[in-house]
């Protein structure tokens, strides 16, 4: 990750060390990959299935579920409190999928109740191909963006069925 804002660097180093390394396992309910990074689900959606990531790939994903829930997320931990100084914050990511399928991303921000989510505009849409995609908060509009959390995270939520989702790259920024 590449960012003028130290705040988010300890986001580099789970998502480095997955890109770098061949990893692969059992999904049998919430799986985290490594510390800030990690699969979860309701559940109620009974998910199971694989995951692997090949050298050079993030993550390969193939889900199964048999159950019917409400979520399954991929958390992104970031260290970021404040957003003061930050204008934009985003990401980008390279990803494919053998079938088209939608994801939707949030900035989850905590709060002394629980959390409070705020939702990127796009959404993700994988397809056989691999495709890029590049969203941003525009956090001076984002009238229920707490400007100072204890925690936040980049949650990609991803569909409540059987799927199969390669993530390429991701990379969360700070502007």
């Amino acid at each position: 990750m590449q960012t003028d804002d130290p705040s988010l660097s300890c986001t580099a180093p789970a998502l480095n060390a997955m890109r770098t390394s061949l990893s692969n396992g059992e999904i049998a309910g919430n799986v985290q990959f490594l510390p800030g990074l990690s699969l979860m689900a309701d559940p109620a959606l009974k998910i199971g299935g694989q995951f692997c990531s090949p050298a050079g790939r993030l993550l390969e994903l193939d889900i199964t579920t048999s159950g019917v829930g409400g979520w399954i997320a991929l958390h992104v931990k970031l260290g970021i409190a404040t957003l003061s100084e930050t204008a934009y914050l985003g990401f980008a990511c390279r990803h494919a999928a053998p079938a088209e399928l939608m994801i939707r991303a949030c900035l989850r921000s905590g709060t002394e109740d629980g959390f409070v989510d705020t939702f990127f505009d796009k959404h993700i849409l994988a397809a056989p191909d691999p495709l890029n995609h590049v969203d941003a908060l525009h956090i001076a509009t984002c009238r229920t963006l707490p400007e100072t959390a204890p925690w936040r995270e980049l949650i990609l939520f991803l569909p409540k069925r059987d799927f199969r989702w390669h993530l390429h790259d991701l990379r969360p920024f700070a502007l």
